[in-house]
């Protein structure tokens, strides 16, 4: 125990010392790495978000100039619009979904048409309606030409012809832009052909004709007040089944909403000044929409830059793949207008409105969690392995000494054990020698059975020399087999039989049961006899209150079964696979005082594994044991 101890302190010392300062290094170190992957993760952002808002500033001074040309194309995502006192004057750009006013010049007096309405309303039918409006619908004025072709449509279906109504819609949809009634005839014709596919049930034509509706809506085809354009999606949305509006369309909302609010504003001015610029936010639609503005007493330019033209800013997009970051921009208000400004404040470069002469707080955040890099992980993961080597160095270490030390233990037992199986029958030979030499002995019957002693005492001491020579032999690998066929029911009777000359005069019986007809196997005579001889010599020495051991000879499958059992001390389940090793006793014998060297079973399991077989045992302490040998059949032996 003491030595144990000492080896303990000592793996303490020389392992785990070394192994907790390596880990604390380590530690040190990937601390340090942490601290400057930091550091530079600050840097990108910093740098990034200055480069975020000088490219911002760029594409808002481009915008900026594209209100004094007004040209015919603009940028992704900005709308350019021209309004006058009347409304609309031009429109560029992304189309909105609405605008503030349209401008109902060029449309006829409802003079021209005053006359053919009082036709439809009389008797007997539309007919002279009809006739009237075909003749209106050959008019060059486009205007004159949509307004009769919508009534004619309608006096149509009044009569029943479904067809001519249809046709009549179809080439109103020709007069594209034409304002009937304040809304454009292509419009006009879609919704008059979806109305008439509803009445008539019939659904495929209606969702083809909502369809190109929608559509046309979506691209902005028509200049469309608030009103016109909320009616006209109300039905797509019926008509297709749709519950509301998508992203694109709240987008294009937005837009429409900060040009109705800028234009509202300007007319609301007694009296503007003259190139006033203005730049200014407009929340709508859950989106905030930057409103950029050149106005004077008699025309209004506004440029609208929405949330979809910042996410296509090619110059933010090359900065979040080179620097690692995201961007976020968020309004006065903290309202988000590009992404959201999500995650620690320490993971954040923040450049406000006020230090960048932006209309929003510009955001940048890092996509990488900054706290260390494959360097980092590498460094640990070295030392981990170093530590594990070291830990495992050190228990293998331990290991082994500590094997090394059972082993000197168990051999200075072994040494222990021989050395008092030794002096008893020498003791005893010795004694009764100077009895003999010294002429001690009162009868001749007394001489023979002193002699008889020293035969006995001989033969012990020569099976003992034997056994040990034989297992030295063995652990060496010098030990020559002489495999034959043997019957082994006659080798082990004659193991019995010798066995029994010994017990019987201690008082043991030994109980021999065999099956007949048992194939022969391939064995060794003298090397199994001594496996069956120390098997029994165990039972008998471990059994002190039961003096029968009982052997059973069977088959089983390709092969042959000894038992050898008792009813002895037992050998607990701890120590039933530790008994067959060299020099190995169990604590019951030692307790007992039960002599024995320790290597008896542990050249029986040698000896029966050259023999292509098993040994084995199953025991419970106070119960008894019993050894089984499994042999293979000469036939069936490698």
């Amino acid at each position: 125990m003491l030595r144990s101890r000492r080896l303990f302190v000592l793996f303490v010392a020389t392992t785990l010392a070394p192994a907790i300062g390596l880990g604390w290094l380590g530690w040190r170190l990937v601390e340090q790495d942490r601290a400057l992957e930091k550091q530079r993760a600050q840097e990108r952002r910093d740098h990034a978000a200055d480069l975020g808002a000088a490219a911002l500033e760029r594409a808002l001074a481009e915008i900026d100039e594209m209100l004094a040309t007004v040209p015919d194309s603009g940028r992704q995502g900005v709308s350019l619009v021209v309004f006058g006192p009347q409304g609309v004057l031009r429109h560029t750009g992304a189309a909105l979904a609405f605008y503030p006013a349209t401008s109902a010049a060029g449309e006829p007096s409802p003079s021209v048409f005053a006359a053919v309405e009082a036709l439809e309303f009389q008797s007997p039918g539309p007919t002279g309606a009809i006739r009237a409006l075909n003749e209106l619908a050959q008019a060059k004025d486009p205007a004159v030409r949509g307004g009769a072709l919508v009534r004619l449509a309608r006096n149509y279906r009044k009569s029943g012809d479904i067809p001519r109504a249809l046709g009549a819609f179809r080439e109103l949809g020709t007069l594209a832009d034409t304002r009937v009634n304040g809304l454009p005839a292509g419009l006009l014709a879609l919704q008059g052909s979806a109305l008439l596919f509803e009445a008539l049930n019939k659904q495929e034509d209606l969702r083809s004709q909502a369809s190109l509706l929608d559509a046309d809506l979506r691209n902005g085809r028509w200049l469309l007040t608030r009103a016109s354009y909320g009616f006209a999606k109300e039905q797509t949305r019926r008509w297709l089944g749709r519950a509301a509006a998508d992203p694109d369309e709240r987008d294009r909302l937005a837009l429409a909403a900060a040009a109705e609010a800028a234009w509202k504003e300007w007319q609301a001015a007694i009296r503007p000044e003259p190139h006033t610029r203005g730049r200014r936010t407009v929340w709508a639609e859950d989106r905030s929409v930057l409103v950029l503005s050149r106005s004077s007493p008699d025309r209004l330019v506004v440029a609208l830059v929405g949330p979809p033209f910042l996410q296509s800013l090619a110059e933010l997009r090359s900065l979040r793949a080179a620097q690692h970051v995201d961007f976020a921009l968020t309004d006065a208000e903290g309202r988000p207008v590009l992404g959201r400004p999500e995650g620690p404040v320490s993971r954040q470069s923040v450049r406000t409105a006020s230090a960048t002469r932006l209309p929003w707080t510009l955001h940048a955040i890092s996509t990488t969690n900054g706290e260390g890099s494959g360097r980092s992980r590498l460094l640990l993961a070295a030392i981990a392995l170093m530590a594990v080597l070291v830990l495992g160095g050190g228990y293998l270490v331990n290991r082994a000494i500590s094997r090394e030390i059972t082993v000197a233990r168990l051999q200075a037992d072994f040494v222990a054990a021989v050395s008092h199986e030794f002096r008893t029958p020498l003791t005893t030979m010795r004694q009764l020698s100077e009895l003999l030499v010294h002429d001690r002995v009162s009868t001749e019957d007394r001489r023979r059975q002193f002699y008889q002693v020293l035969l006995q005492e001989s033969d012990r001491l020569h099976r003992l020399v034997d056994g040990l020579l034989n297992f030295g032999r063995m652990e060496a690998g010098e030990i020559q087999y002489r495999f034959e066929p043997l019957d082994p029911s006659i080798l082990l009777r004659e193991v019995v039989a010798e066995f029994r000359q010994e017990a019987s005069k201690t008082g043991y019986a030994i109980e021999l049961q065999e099956s007949s007809g048992l194939p022969p196997v391939r064995a060794d005579r003298e090397s199994l006899a001594r496996v069956f001889w120390n098997l029994l010599d165990n039972a008998v020495k471990y059994s002190p209150d039961c003096h029968t051991v009982w052997v059973e000879l069977a088959g089983v499958g390709k092969g042959i079964r000894v038992h050898v059992r008792d009813r002895g001390l037992g050998i607990p389940a701890g120590e039933q696979k530790e008994i067959f090793r060299k020099f190995v006793r169990g604590a019951a014998s030692r307790a007992a005082a039960i002599q024995g060297t320790g290597v008896g079973l542990a050249m029986a399991r040698q000896i029966v594994e050259a023999h292509g077989g098993e040994i084995s045992v199953e025991s419970k302490p106070g119960e008894g044991s019993v050894f089984t040998v499994l042999l293979p059949c000469a036939e069936h032996t490698v």
